[in-house]
């Protein structure tokens, strides 16, 4: 190295063969650079020379370094360090041990090191070698936010670095903008960028909110339980659902499980028609149900009269369909068409008891606008009343009788099923096999079953709506980070910016070293 003694050196703070080394091959790159002001250029050639100015050096090093590439300058911050040549100020000297480290998340983690200030490369470089543990400072977050790797920008979603209220979408790119959009404000991505990110979840949510029919998962995930559960009734299935649910959709299904047992719910739950399903397959209601309290509850009744006319006991059908048709307390009341219904129900209970002037009454109710059905029914109840008892026959419907809706295709294999279970009671067989022979005989006649009291009016007034369940939806959650940890590549990237940046730290000065002491 010629007249590069150690001798001359030590008065600018450089010592031993390491210290020469790096200083010299550091004044080889710098003063090979064109854009280097001629003035600062002699000063370095003649520091090569042996010569070093201890008043010029510092400055001419620092223009000539800041005139390389980021990577030059890391490699020779990195050198400079390692033989201790500290040409840095007490707080460049702090961040170039971090920069310097071999685990600089291990340095950054300590107390001091967590103080250390910097600029925005820095400030990225700590979040980085962190994994997001130390956050970009606010006043840096623009100044990054345009070339920092995506995967230190999950860092800071992660750890609430990043908000939206931050839109770094706008600094990126269309498809990066798009997943950082798709992280941090999931409710602006439309369907059509959902489907360019493949975001699955996205679109079976939207899929089961929309009352679209989707493919099924394989193993089932939260919307193929949510669909079988509320839009099927399956129940089987709840406990599965039960634990997959976000902790608020949890505690709405356990409330609504437990209501089941009485019948008793919030009244935003029964306002929830997407509920009412499930909460129609739980409850058994063993009483009379209170129709007048919610179109819920008269629904419910309904189907429960319904239920009742078809096993037979009709005494409490009758009860339970009158409650649909008196007036209900607080102004209350129930849907009209259920309450034609519900006549209907009361004029063949009325029947069945024998009461055919009640029956009429009740079935003239029920015909008031409702169609051919309700119209055949009352000219059955009053053909019956212009009949002699003798010569009446049945005014039950066949049907009702065995436990089937009116016209039941299976009807035959039902009757089979039935006999095969009363082998041992032969009155009960008897009355199957009139009831059989009253559907044959009807089948033969012209009228076909339009002999019969026929229930339901409306078969689709009776049916649980599909629709949304508005409490067990869980919200919308942003798209899961893609990015895996940081790159080697790109941590020494961001590492050799931060290098620059300490420049602003480069003493212009020179401390320098006598026999006796260190570099001061």
């Amino acid at each position: 190295m010629g007249g590069f003694t150690q001798r001359k050196w030590r008065w600018v703070g450089v010592s031993g063969s390491e210290g020469l080394e790096a200083v010299h091959a550091m004044l080889k790159e710098v003063t090979s650079v064109p854009e280097l002001p001629e003035a600062h250029r002699k000063v370095l050639t003649r520091a090569l020379e042996g010569a070093p100015d201890r008043e010029a050096l510092l400055p001419a090093i620092r223009v000539g370094l800041g005139l390389l590439p980021s990577g030059s300058v890391l490699t020779h911050v990195r050198a400079l360090w390692a033989a201790d040549v500290r040409w840095f100020s007490e707080a460049g000297l702090e961040r170039c041990g971090v920069l310097c480290s071999t685990a600089p998340g291990l340095e950054l983690v300590s107390r001091r090191a967590q103080a250390v200030t910097g600029g925005a490369a820095f400030s990225l470089f700590a979040t980085a070698a962190t994994r997001g543990a130390i956050l970009v400072p606010s006043r840096f977050l623009d100044a990054v936010l345009s070339w920092a790797p995506l995967s230190v920008l999950d860092d800071l979603i992660d750890h609430g670095g990043l908000m939206p209220e931050d839109a770094p979408w706008q600094a990126r790119d269309d498809a990066e903008g798009l997943y950082l959009r798709a992280r941090l404000a999931p409710e602006t991505v439309t369907s059509d960028e959902a489907e360019q990110l493949e975001w699955h979840s996205y679109l079976r949510r939207k899929s089961f909110l929309s009352g679209r029919t989707f493919l099924r998962q394989e193993p089932e995930d939260i919307w193929d339980l949510l669909y079988d559960i509320t839009m099927d009734g399956d129940v089987a299935a709840i406990d599965a659902l039960d634990a997959v649910l976000p902790r608020a959709q949890q505690i709405e299904l356990r409330n609504l499980r437990s209501g089941a047992l009485s019948g008793q719910w919030p009244v935003e739950m029964t306002q929830d028609r997407g509920l009412w399903l499930l909460m129609a397959t739980l409850w058994a209601p063993q009483e009379n149900i209170d129709a007048g309290r919610s179109p819920f509850y008269a629904l419910v009744a309904l189907n429960r009269a319904y239920d009742l006319a078809k096993s037979g006991d009709m005494e409490a059908a009758a009860r339970q369909a009158r409650s649909l048709t008196r007036k209900s307390k607080g102004g209350r009341s129930v849907p009209a068409d259920l309450v034609s219904e519900a006549y209907g129900i009361a004029a063949y209970a009325a029947a069945v008891a024998g009461d055919l002037e009640g029956a009429e009454e009740y079935a003239d109710r029920a015909a008031e606008g409702n169609g051919d059905i309700a119209e055949r029914n009352l000219a059955l109840v009053r053909a019956w009343r212009a009949t002699t008892k003798n010569n009446r026959g049945p005014v039950t419907n066949p049907f009702l009788e065995l436990g089937l809706d009116h016209g039941a295709s299976r009807w035959e294999e039902h009757c089979r099923e039935i006999f095969r279970q009363h082998e041992d009671y032969p009155v009960a067989q008897a009355r199957l096999n009139r009831a059989e022979d009253r559907i044959r005989n009807a089948l033969r006649d012209d009228a076909g079953w339009d002999v019969f009291f026929q229930l339901p009016l409306d078969r689709t007034r009776y049916v649980m709506p599909s629709a949304v369940p508005r409490h067990m939806v869980p919200p919308l959650e942003a798209l899961p980070r893609r990015t895996s940890v940081t790159l080697g590549a790109d941590l020494e990237a961001i590492r050799a910016l931060a290098a620059v940046e300490l420049l602003d730290d480069f003493r212009s000065t020179a401390p320098h070293l006598d026999r006796h002491s260190p570099a001061r």
